[in-house]
């Protein structure tokens, strides 16, 4: 299946349209390339909100809104339509705080399912019996 490719606007203020972000984009979920977003980042566009999703491989995928763009878009490999997928929840926050230079709130979600254990299938009955 071919991924259809758009280009994103140029942040207010800039005129430089040499380097241009494109957002790789697939129904239903969008995409945006790791590249591409530190090129709209480095060009003056921000990101106004993070989410990070556990998977059920205990992996986290990163989901970014960008300031003047509708939606949510995950965020991919360099060179791939892959997501980027973190071990570890504390580097995914530091990239998005090192890298990518945003300091607002982060939403963690988990797509994880409870799993039934003794604990979870029930309350324990209390006895008078020793």
């Amino acid at each position: 299946m071919r991924t259809l490719t758009k280009d994103l606007d140029q942040p207010p203020g800039q005129s430089d349209a040499s380097e241009e972000a494109w957002i790789v984009g697939s129904n239903p979920e969008h995409a945006i390339r790791m590249r591409s977003l530190s090129v709209y980042l480095s060009n003056g566009g921000a990101l106004k909100d993070v989410r990070l999703v556990e998977g059920e491989d205990e992996r986290w995928t990163m989901w970014v809104r960008l300031i003047n763009r509708p939606g949510e878009y995950r965020l991919n490999l360099f060179k791939s339509d892959q997501p980027k997928i973190y071990r570890d929840v504390d580097l995914a926050i530091a990239t998005v705080r090192d890298d990518f230079g945003y300091y607002g709130s982060i939403t963690l979600a988990t797509e994880q399912q409870p799993k039934m254990g003794k604990a979870q299938s029930g309350p324990i009955a209390d006895s008078d019996e020793d």
